[in-house]
């Protein structure tokens, strides 16, 4: 049997990969999407801290600053006036807020840091009137003023109104602005605490995780290349004992058959002419039984599966049909050069489903096409197509009566890196397709039967392998 290095891996091997890859990019996926929704969320929660302490000193400076002077300012105190100029103004130095206004309900600037400002009536932000008519504390971010209403200033900053309470006074509406400097640097502190917690966590976690994932996989794979190894050498015992039953058939019954419908005819020439009818029917009893003997040795083991001969041997067994009142059709195309294993697997595949088709569809017609495939250079593919009753996922999966063919052949084409399935066909009947590599491929450089074999071998070096497969390997190494 010859190999031919190819790139596409067994069917085994290629899923196993194709998940750990699934993993690895969901992983990866995971890890991304979480690092944003961490430093979004990280944004978003340092800015309601920020307003929050925003508004916590807004009240503070509003309670304790201006609340104590206002009263006397407004009533023309200028000394009070003075020390409240003062306190708003060593503030403004420190930075602590960047404009201050104290509105009345009326729009009214009552007071401000900017003197310019004081006594001119203005329209009511909704957040002063929110603080003086229900005592709604707010604070929301400024893109376009960083001033008093009809100052210049542009910018980013922090806006907040909250109640303000004055002896003899009306409800009043304190707003404060303070600089986004503030909010950005309470974003950043936050988001460095935050993001590495989180997005360090789901690090670690994949870090775990991944080499747990590949370690499985490669038990994976060590366990379905251990199952085709297992199954290559079961049907290789079986095409053994195929072997053996059509050799002593051959030498034994068949011979004796054949000896005997040879002295019959010779008999016939020697008997009396009202004995002959009676001999002349056992010849042809004979004869058939023959015939019938030597087809049962071509289904047990076919003679040649070269490339001429499973073109004949599938031929043959669509030919049969007839005998089940179905009218084949077979459409055979030029074959590449085929390996023995190859071979032996289209042809098992095409006896099975072609029983099955004669015992169980109720078919009329069926088309076989057995050539290359045009979409995937190097490939065979065998179709059978019936229009009869067609099949179910129920009516394919008989393992619990005992019956296994299609599910060892479907084994045995995917370790050869194949596909085989049998589903409904589109307007009505079966259809069963089967696609092979002409030659045996090749996964990492070895073949997968190989591999089995050598990660049998490091089993037994390590520990005792199971009694099914020394058994097993045992009949092989014999043989």
């Amino acid at each position: 049997m010859s190999l031919t290095r190819r790139r596409r891996p067994s069917g085994a091997g290629a899923r196993v990969r194709r998940d750990v890859l699934v993993f690895v990019l969901v992983a990866v996926v995971t890890l991304a999407a979480v690092s944003v929704g961490a430093v979004f969320y990280a944004r978003q929660a340092a800015q309601a801290e920020a307003f929050q302490d925003a508004e916590h000193t807004t009240r503070r400076i509003g309670e304790g600053v201006v609340a104590p002077l206002l009263p006397d300012v407004l009533a023309g105190d200028r000394t009070q006036r003075a020390k409240l100029d003062e306190a708003v103004a060593n503030r403004l130095r420190d930075g602590l807020f960047s404009e201050l206004i104290v509105w009345r309900g009326d729009g009214t600037v009552l007071y401000a840091s900017d003197p310019a400002l004081i006594g001119r009536v203005e329209p009511v932000p909704a957040e002063a009137t929110a603080a003086i008519e229900r005592g709604q504390v707010s604070s929301s971010i400024d893109r376009h003023s960083m001033t008093a209403p009809g100052g210049t200033g542009t910018g980013r900053s922090v806006e907040v109104y909250v109640p303000l309470r004055l002896p003899g006074q009306p409800p009043l509406a304190f707003e404060a602005y303070y600089g986004a400097e503030r909010l950005d640097r309470h974003t950043a502190v936050l988001a460095a605490r935050l993001v590495p917690l989180a997005v360090g966590a789901l690090v670690l976690l994949q870090v775990v995780q991944i080499p747990i994932t590949v370690s499985l996989a490669r038990r994976v794979r060590r366990h379905e290349a251990h199952r085709s190894y297992l199954l290559e050498t079961t049907l290789s015992a079986s095409d053994r004992e195929r072997r053996q039953i059509a050799a002593d058939l051959n030498d034994g019954v068949v011979q004796d058959l054949a000896g005997a419908g040879y002295a019959i005819d010779a008999l016939l020439r020697e008997v009396p002419e009202h004995r002959r009818p009676v001999l002349d029917a056992v010849g042809s009893a004979v004869r058939v039984s023959l015939e019938q003997l030597q087809r049962l040795m071509i289904d047990i083991y076919p003679p040649d599966l070269s490339r001429a001969g499973l073109a004949g041997a599938v031929r043959d067994l669509a030919e049969r049909l007839r005998d089940h009142g179905v009218t084949p059709t077979v459409r055979i195309e030029p074959l590449p050069e085929l390996d023995d294993a190859v071979a032996a697997a289209l042809y098992r595949v095409a006896r099975e489903v072609i029983a099955n088709v004669g015992k169980h569809a109720c078919a009329d017609t069926v088309t076989v096409r057995l050539g290359p495939e045009p979409v995937h250079p190097g490939d065979i593919v065998l179709t059978v197509d019936d229009d009869g009753i067609g099949v179910t996922a129920e009516g394919l999966d008989r393992r619990a009566e005992g019956h296994l063919g299609l599910r060892l052949l479907t084994d045995r084409v995917d370790a050869l890196g194949g596909v085989f399935t049998v589903e409904p066909r589109h307007g009505g009947g079966t259809r069963a397709y089967v696609r092979v590599p002409a030659r045996i491929t090749v996964d990492g450089g070895e073949h997968v039967m190989a591999q089995a074999a050598a990660t049998l071998a490091d089993r037994r070096e390590g520990e005792p392998a199971p009694g099914a497969a020394r058994s097993s390997h045992r009949s092989t190494r014999d043989s």
